[in-house]
């Protein structure tokens, strides 16, 4: 498989390469990038840390940011760049090219809040045969180069990065899913520790222990217990009493706490 590359002037880069030859491109190193395995598979590693990449895998890299391929087998990557000139002036870049800078300013945010997982395909089945699709036609134009190929390569690059920034975006309201999960079970585990040992509860030094505002507390209870922070405090009390002088465990009588 031949090279292929395509630069239009200070805007965005495209290279199809293997991964062997991926480590002479360094002059796409200071730009965002966006690589696509078109396949093989093998291990990279990526600021100390050690991924896997497959089929269909994208890696997401800021400026500076430079994978090291370790192939299993021979691998074929495709790499979006986008041009980082003018990046301290975005009005500036507006001005120069507006359709551009809007893709860049997208691309750059994803880039620099990376939720997806890195080697790794889009969860989205149906996104993942798109951004394949894009790509196939994006090195159809910049091979046949007809005369209305830059807009077209423009539009397919425009629509890859809006599917991976909603891909990026599902994964990171999954991950603020888990933490606040992770959150109410600390809050009711501390909880339930304090009050068994007859520990008097003060809103105020709960918030300051885990860092957060009584709307995020009562929040985290509520969405587990079906009630607020200070009237989980008080139910939890009333059934403890009742469970010491009934002699029998809380969680018999605790239908409100699955946890």
């Amino acid at each position: 498989m031949s090279v292929i590359q395509f630069n239009a002037h200070k805007k965005y880069h495209v290279l199809q390469s293997k991964t062997r030859v991926w480590e002479t491109h360094n002059d796409l190193t200071p730009h965002y990038r966006i690589i696509f395995i078109r396949n093989g598979e093998g291990h990279f590693s990526l600021d100390g840390k050690l991924y896997e990449y497959g089929e269909q895998g994208i890696i997401l890299l800021g400026p500076g940011h430079h994978p090291i391929f370790q192939e299993d087998v021979s691998a074929e990557i495709f790499v979006l760049a986008f041009d980082t000139w003018l990046s301290d002036d975005f009005l500036q870049k507006k001005e120069f090219s507006p359709d551009f800078a809007d893709i860049y300013k997208q691309a750059e945010h994803l880039c620099s809040s990376v939720r997806l997982t890195q080697g790794k395909p889009v969860q989205n089945e149906r996104d993942a045969q798109t951004i394949s699709y894009l790509i196939n036609q994006i090195l159809f134009e910049v091979t046949q180069q007809p005369t209305s190929h830059n807009k077209l390569i423009r539009g397919s690059i425009d629509l890859i990065v809006t599917i991976l920034a909603r891909n990026n975006f599902e994964c990171k309201k999954v991950d603020e899913k888990a933490s606040r999960q992770n959150l109410a079970e600390a809050i009711i585990g501390y909880l339930r520790d304090e009050l068994h040992q007859n520990k008097s509860i003060r809103v105020p030094e709960l918030l300051m222990r885990f860092n957060i505002s009584e709307d995020v507390a009562n929040l985290c209870v509520l969405n587990i217990t079906g009630m607020s922070l200070r009237n989980f405090i008080f139910k939890y009390k009333a059934d403890l009493f009742k469970s010491r002088m009934l002699k029998v465990d809380i969680s018999e009588i605790t239908s409100y706490l699955s946890i």
